[in-house]
């Protein structure tokens, strides 16, 4: 997997955080994760999947300490040219980490948040997720929060464009044990989890605290073409994500969906 990140690195933001899309569907996730952290004072922060730093440099931005995270040294290195170049960067330390490896990371003090965005956790398959979650709760302090952006095993969007494309086999493809799914050109062994199925696995050592969908009426990234070519229906698509997409049940059908924890 490591491959294959380092691969998708050199053109990640261009296929996903400078798109359309991924500025909308990011926009969505710094408001709700603003909303969780505002008024806490400095937060202690380890972020996992943290790509080329875009996450890891808001939430500095916001006066937060952070550690960013990734399996791939490509993308670390895309994160600290990043980061170089702005006036936080000193409250940013990277490190590399394979999140299935969590046994291994040394936590000198624990956190007050884990953040992973845009499906980082899917990489986690279903035999490993269980021992992840009980590794995250002992990375967290007590009533810690970990926030997570996952893809979910149902997106109306994409059952909508394979159908289109007559690509039935396609149409609930999510819904299969495991998928090799394309980031930036390269295929990734990608696991779903619904809102539910997350909330079952991590119920001994997490508490839900709120659901949010993330691209229930804004499409995938990869149908960024589309709406680049029709920009009065991204407007449109827009105003409605941002206005009545809020409410959890949303979130199983949407492209990502925004989960909130906190440590039992």
């Amino acid at each position: 997997m490591t491959e294959q990140f380092d691969t998708a690195s050199g053109t990640y933001d261009q296929d996903f955080t400078d798109t359309l899309i991924g500025r909308l569907q990011r926009g969505l996730v710094w408001k709700y994760l603003d909303e969780t952290i505002s008024n806490r004072g400095t937060l202690n922060i380890l972020e996992m999947n943290c790509g080329t730093g875009e996450d890891a440099l808001h939430l500095a931005e916001k006066g937060h300490r952070v550690t960013a995270t990734d399996i791939s040294s490509e993308m670390l290195t895309h994160a600290q040219k990043k980061v170089s170049e702005v006036n936080v960067k000193h409250k940013i330390v990277f490190n590399k980490l394979d999140i299935t490896q969590l046994n291994d990371f040394e936590c000198v003090n624990q956190f007050d948040l884990v953040f992973s965005n845009f499906g980082g956790v899917n990489c986690v398959n279903g035999k490993e997720i269980g021992e992840f979650g009980r590794n995250l709760k002992r990375l967290l302090k007590p009533n810690g929060t970990l926030i997570m952006v996952v893809m979910p095993n149902m997106c109306l969007w994409e059952s909508f464009y394979f159908f289109t494309k007559l690509k039935f086999r396609q149409v609930f493809r999510r819904m299969r044990l495991s998928v090799l799914a394309d980031v930036s050109g390269v295929q990734v062994q990608t696991w779903y989890y619904s809102p539910k199925k997350i909330t079952e696995i991590f119920k001994y050592e997490f508490s839900k605290i709120r659901v949010k969908p993330i691209g229930f009426f804004v499409p995938p990234s990869y149908m960024e073409t589309f709406v680049k070519r029709n920009k009065k229906f991204f407007c449109v698509i827009s105003y409605l994500e941002n206005r009545f997409s809020k409410f959890a049940w949303q979130g199983r059908m949407s492209d990502h969906y925004y989960i909130e924890l906190q440590v039992k």
